[in-house]
């Protein structure tokens, strides 16, 4: 919120102990902040406009990190030429974690 994200669904910590936030998804979320620049364990999606698909895999490409990555689209074939693009230890095509 403070890199001026506007949160679409969840936000707020939880009540109890722990650190722990229900399922979140911010707009507004620029590349160089936190959100997008480190990995993140938490139910959080920054959606974040492109305008070409070499954009956002270069994007997505530019990272430290990179455990996993999911594609999703309703065009296997595309999504499958997506996900061979993409530098992640593993790559779930309209799935993730499984």
């Amino acid at each position: 919120k403070k890199a001026g994200a506007v949160v679409l669904a969840g936000g707020s910590p939880l009540e109890g102990e722990g650190y722990f936030y229900p399922p979140t998804i911010l707009t507004n979320v620029a590349e160089g902040t936190r959100i997008v620049d480190e990995e993140q364990f938490g139910p959080v999606l920054p959606v974040m406009p492109y305008s070409t698909l070499d954009e956002v895999i270069e994007r997505a490409n530019n990272s430290e990190y990179g455990l996993g990555a999911s594609v999703w689209s309703s065009n296997l074939d595309r999504a499958q030429e997506v996900a061979s693009r993409l530098e992640a230890g593993t790559v779930w095509i309209n799935n993730h974690s499984e």
